[in-house]
């Protein structure tokens, strides 16, 4: 069984008119990550690496979690 990976502590995601969403980690952030419009930048793309390696190697779970972050602030994304 593979074991589900979380961050220390989730981000939230503002989706208007008072709405949010968790993402508790990185499996999470690349299902998230699918959702957004075509044609993400340097930090979508950083975001998508950093989730996969995060889930494939075990790497760095704040490594991915910053990523996802970064890449929310890129896309225009409310987070709090």
């Amino acid at each position: 069984m593979q074991q589900v990976l979380s961050w220390a502590r989730p981000v939230q995601l503002g989706l208007g008119d008072g709405a949010a969403r968790l993402i508790y980690g990185p499996a999470d952030a690349l299902r998230s990550l699918r959702e957004w419009p075509a044609g993400g930048g340097w930090f979508f793309e950083r975001a998508i690496n950093r989730c996969h390696a995060a889930l494939e190697t075990e790497g760095d779970l704040e490594l991915s979690r910053q990523a996802f972050v970064a890449a929310s602030l890129e896309a225009s994304i409310p987070f709090v």
